[in-house]
């Protein structure tokens, strides 16, 4: 047996346990694959903090003390969130190819907001550079947010295009990155538009 056939099984298994039989092909092994969300403008924002805080080091606070304990205690729980919505959005789109889907994802986080993964993302590289005590990292942030929001406005579009109804409808009643802070929130379609 070799390593990616190891591999395959361990993945069919786990999906298996989370989804039923429905993920057991290869077919469908290669979808949960292809959804892993690796987005490169956040990626390559905490690899050029990284490398900056190597080169020229600056701290968000002195290296000891309460604001530092505070400070990575931020960015473990900023870490956990990200990485927690990542994977229920990541789990929520199982079913569904993200780079050509054929149908809307809106349930799970995707009843919360427009773009689960890519908040999830943020909050990893705000993690990261919180728990490090890297400025670099921390206000790579910033400018990667922007990327990634013109990235989010055209994958808006084509899901427009593709789905013009029920992606108008999901547009007026789900926000694109924030969920309204309100009781109740909607957890999936039908959806109704905001008043």
């Amino acid at each position: 047996m070799t390593y990616n056939s190891r591999f395959e099984g361990i993945i069919c298994t786990f999906a298996r346990g989370l989804g039923g039989d429905s993920m057991t092909s290869r077919r469908d092994w290669g979808r949960l694959l292809s959804n892993i969300p690796l987005p490169e403008q956040n990626l390559a924002g905490i690899a050029a903090g990284l490398v900056l805080q190597r080169v020229v080091p600056r701290r968000l606070v002195k290296a000891s003390g309460p604001p530092s304990v505070l400070l990575r205690l931020a960015g473990g729980a900023s870490l956990a969130a990200g990485g927690t919505l990542i994977t229920w959005a990541w789990l929520a789109a199982r079913d569904t190819r993200l780079a050509t889907p054929d149908a809307l994802v809106t349930s799970g986080p995707y009843g919360l907001s427009r773009n689960p993964m890519y908040v999830g993302w943020a909050l990893v590289h705000l993690g990261v550079g919180l728990l490090r005590n890297d400025a670099w990292t921390t206000a790579a942030l910033p400018v990667v947010s922007a990327e990634v929001h013109r990235e989010v406005l055209r994958e808006e579009a084509l899901l427009e295009a593709t789905f013009p109804a029920a992606f108008s409808r999901y547009r007026q009643s789900v926000p694109r990155y924030v969920p309204h802070l309100r009781a109740g929130f909607p957890a999936a379609l039908p959806l109704r538009p905001r008043r």
